[in-house]
């Protein structure tokens, strides 16, 4: 064997295939490792797909005739995902599922779809494009208008007459309070300000064709303290602010 000599003369040590080997498989083992680490904090496709697909072969399984589709997936760290799914066949049958290593652990089943909040979100979203579309048009744009079911979530879903799926009626609402929220800056706000909003309010939803079961002010005077000025009134019924001076 003829050893190469250095610069010195020396002769120099050979390579053998095992050390060679070895600081091969450490280069990929340190690879691999920063791979896992990163896929660990930001996710990686694979993984993803696979929660994707996962999600929605658990939806199809236990909830059949569906047609699951997913809509959306997020990564929430440590190989765990959320997956939205959403069926082909029913508006409101949409929830997360959230996997954590390849397995599905939860759904929110019980309250998006069970729990009619799909429902009720998509109702009230559709209240409140109309019900703001009636005021402008009526010249009124108050600070604030919060649409919410029954007399001011009083109730259950089935109180309230919602079933899934369905139709948006703008003629026959299920009970909705409309909560307005008004700020007074170049003075008091007064009874009579939160009696006027309500009664114009409620003629700007009629003459839309909007039948909204409950009313309720807030009118905030933005120079107070502790809100020692404010005007709270309702909820209402629709009689009740008919009745207001």
């Amino acid at each position: 064997m003829h050893w190469k000599k250095t610069s010195a003369g020396t002769p120099e040590r050979p390579r053998t295939k095992g050390r060679r080997a070895a600081a091969l498989a450490g280069g990929i083992l340190i690879v691999l490792l920063l791979l896992f680490a990163a896929g660990y904090v930001l996710g990686d496709p694979v993984s993803l797909a696979w929660a994707r697909h996962h999600a929605m072969d658990y939806a199809d399984e236990h909830w059949p005739g569906n047609n699951f589709t997913a809509v959306y997936a997020y990564n929430e760290m440590g190989y765990r995902y959320r997956v939205r799914v959403q069926s082909m066949t029913s508006q409101d049958t949409s929830f997360d599922v959230y996997l954590s290593w390849g397995v599905v652990r939860s759904t929110t089943y019980e309250e998006d779809v069970t729990g009619l909040n799909n429902t009720r979100v998509r109702i009230i979203a559709a209240a409140q494009q109309d019900m703001t579309t009636a005021l402008n048009n009526a010249g009124m744009n108050p600070d604030g208008l919060d649409v919410q079911p029954g007399k001011s979530w009083e109730g259950t879903p089935e109180d309230w007459g919602l079933t899934l799926d369905m139709p948006y009626d703008p003629g026959n609402l299920p009970p909705l309070t409309a909560s307005f929220y008004l700020v007074y800056t170049d003075r008091l706000p007064t009874e009579a300000d939160a009696n006027a909003l309500l009664k114009n309010a409620k003629a700007a939803f009629e003459a839309a064709g909007l039948d909204i079961a409950y009313y309720q002010v807030d009118l905030v005077y933005s120079g107070g303290e502790k809100y020692e000025n404010d005007i709270n009134l309702g909820p209402l019924t629709a009689a009740e602010v008919d009745a207001l001076p």
